[in-house]
């Protein structure tokens, strides 16, 4: 009994907003905020930079929902009017994943494409985090092993020895169900980065102010240097292209959206709005306050400029920053669980369900063989009285009148028309899958799987991270071409896929508020699709062109 209760909890959401904000918030503000000050630099802090910055919380917000509900669109089951008997179903844990909702909405390929890209996003994310604690631990551990002569910033043996060593540290934090039980990992994230922009904030005003020593400057440098770092525009539009994906960045967190959101309690839609709204507005905050301060700091360094993290930029034995950088490692830290467990998940999904549908298939295979001996061993007058007798025709009906949730959509066509056996089984696939899918689950033995996709993720992308010296060429190509795609152009997409006019007219007809609500729904996300296709392709060639200008220069 205890076991079973036990798994009646795991099966329920147990997600709150607070814990649902906490790990959305911590899956998005990291690392990536510390590039922002370059980007208000390039982009002029005083006017230009803050309104990019609004137009891509709208855009990334708006985004969100339309990922929610395209999930929610997906998951819909034939019987729902079953599940309306049972009031625990309405507590039922979600099933929603993003490769499934793009299978839904544009085929089973999209469903091979759509866990690449979230694998990538996730992957290369968790290398630029990696990268950027190796950074961070740089001073501390040059500190105690003096590195060669010439090398400078980058990787070393002892620098990478270090982030590895913390990187084992956090690593069983990866190996946990679900992303609700990191929501105290989570409020202790937010309070480190905090600390960080606090830090930021504090040293630039001190700039401005006078109080810090100027690198030896010339009055008339630091004139120069002063009103270089206030700007309304930018200088050149390839300013604007360079600084875009660092926008972006800074808002993707959309690999996370689903899995929190099926964990979320009572999942109204006044609760998710008011979970988005109160994420992403504080972030937009936090993202404003460090953007503008780190980019004035630009008057009190030697040239000038703001390197791609603001930390760099400071004294490396300011006690102060010292400070950030060891808040900022521990944000970093507590942030890779939040970008290796949807990687893990995906990949334990594909394997589990490979092996299960195999098996299932085989064993329905092996019924229905049996189910033809029977047809010949018994006479007419009993299969006139049914015992053997299959009923296509609801099944069929309900197909073209709801929305399932197909393994792949080839095999949502072949159930309709696979005997009793075998899509009893197959049904019985869907129920393990559904309640297993959320945690990355198998049908045999979840947690050994778990474990071996988790570790595989975490210290593969670690072991890239030991061979780049800069985090700019990642935040480069994932802001400029994965995460757009990801975060952007698929959900809406997908939205419009599945929130078709044939879906909105069985539920409203009158054609009032309802309607004009539904029509601006579909209209923001046409806008969408139609600004961030050309957007990824323009700056997805940009981030080449300067990938490989710096590799000319020997920037790499």
């Amino acid at each position: 009994m205890p076991r079973h209760h036990s798994e009646q909890d795991e099966n329920k959401r147990q997600g709150t907003i607070s814990s649902a904000r906490f790990n959305l918030l911590s899956s998005m503000v990291g690392g990536g905020s510390l590039s922002l000050p370059l980007a208000f630099h390039q982009t002029g802090n005083m006017f230009m930079a803050p309104i990019l910055l609004v137009i891509t919380s709208v855009l990334a917000q708006q985004s969100i929902y339309f990922l929610v509900k395209a999930g929610i669109y997906s998951t819909e089951r034939r019987d729902m009017s079953d599940n309306h008997s049972d009031p625990l179903d309405n507590n039922k844990k979600g099933t929603a994943s993003y490769e499934n909702m793009a299978s839904q909405a544009f085929g089973a390929k999209a469903r091979v494409l759509s866990s690449v890209l979230v694998f990538a996003c996730c992957f290369f994310g968790t290398a630029g985090y990696a990268v950027l604690l190796r950074d961070m631990l740089e001073p501390l551990v040059d500190s105690v092993v003096t590195p060669p002569e010439g090398t400078g910033g980058g990787p070393t043996f002892s620098r990478n020895l270090a982030m590895l060593s913390v990187i084992l540290f956090v690593s069983p934090l990866c190996i946990m169900k679900n992303l609700t039980a990191l929501k105290n990992v989570g409020a202790a994230s937010m309070l480190s980065v905090a600390t960080v922009g606090l830090c930021v904030a504090y040293r630039s005003i001190e700039c401005q102010l006078g109080f810090t020593e100027q690198h030896g400057n010339h009055n008339n440098d630091n004139n120069e240097n002063s009103e270089s770092s206030m700007q309304a525009f930018p200088s050149s539009m390839k300013m604007v292209l360079d600084a875009t994906p660092l926008f972006i960045s800074s808002y993707i967190c959309h690999f996370n959206v689903l899995p929190i959101h099926n964990e979320l309690r009572c999942p109204t839609s006044d609760r998710v709005s008011k979970w988005v709204r109160t994420s992403m507005w504080p972030a937009t905050l936090f993202y404003y306050v460090i953007g503008l301060t780190g980019s004035l700091y630009a008057k009190c360094t030697p040239t000038g400029e703001i390197q791609g993290n603001i930390l760099l930029d400071f004294d490396e034995d300011d006690p102060l920053l010292l400070l950030g950088r060891l808040c900022l490692a521990m944000t970093i830290t507590l942030a890779f669980p939040m970008l290796v467990i949807p990687a893990r998940d995906i990949l334990v999904r594909a394997m589990a369900g490979t092996t299960c549908r195999r098996r299932i298939i085989a064993k329905g295979a092996q019924k229905s063989s049996l189910a033809d001996v029977s047809d010949v061993m018994f006479s007419d007058d009993e299969v006139s009285n049914g015992l053997t007798e299959v009923h296509f025709e609801h099944m069929e009906v309900a197909q073209t009148t709801h929305l399932e949730e197909p393994l792949l959509a080839m095999e949502s066509r072949s159930i309709a028309t696979a005997p009793d056996a075998m899509r009893d089984d197959l049904d019985e696939f869907d129920e393990n899958r559904s309640t297993s899918r959320s945690s990355g689950g198998d049908c045999t033995d979840s947690r050994l799987l778990r474990i071996a996709a988790a570790l595989s993720v975490f210290w593969s992308a670690a072991l890239v991270a030991c061979s780049v010296s800069s985090i700019d060429v990642v935040w480069d190509l994932l802001g400029s071409s994965f995460s757009i795609m990801m975060a952007f152009i698929i959900p809406c997409g997908a939205y419009l896929k599945l929130a078709g006019r044939k879906r909105f007219f069985n539920q409203v007809s009158d054609g009032g508020a309802s309607f004009r609500k539904w029509m601006v729904s579909r209209t923001v996300a046409w806008f969408m699709v139609m600004v961030f296709i050309p957007l990824m392709i323009i700056s997805t060639a940009n981030a080449v062109y300067n990938t490989l200008s710096a590799s000319v220069d020997g920037g790499i």
